[in-house]
């Protein structure tokens, strides 16, 4: 296998980009809950891409904890899998 070149690329960054801290300079409401984030509030924003545009959509901590743990459990049942696959060859 030849050495791959450049950064190891994040499964998070393919789709979407990567979520980021972010400390509200107005009031907004969560994308997923709707939950009202108030003016110097943190927050999570997460880019979404649409029709060519990126916009960064803000989540309350709530949320971007559920996010994030349902991010861990795919994680972790693609890493069951390429174990299984590994099992497999040997």
């Amino acid at each position: 296998m030849n050495k791959p070149k450049g950064k190891i690329p994040s499964l998070l960054a393919q789709s979407t980009g990567k979520p980021a801290a972010h400390l509200c300079k107005r009031k907004s409401s969560c994308t997923r809950c709707k939950t009202h984030i108030i003016m110097n509030d943190n927050c999570f924003t997460i880019p979404k891409s649409t029709a060519g545009f990126t916009s960064h959509k803000p989540f309350c901590l709530e949320c971007v904890k559920l996010i994030i743990d349902q991010t861990k459990k795919e994680l972790s049942e693609i890493d069951d899998q390429l174990t299984a696959f590994y099992s497999n060859e040997k």
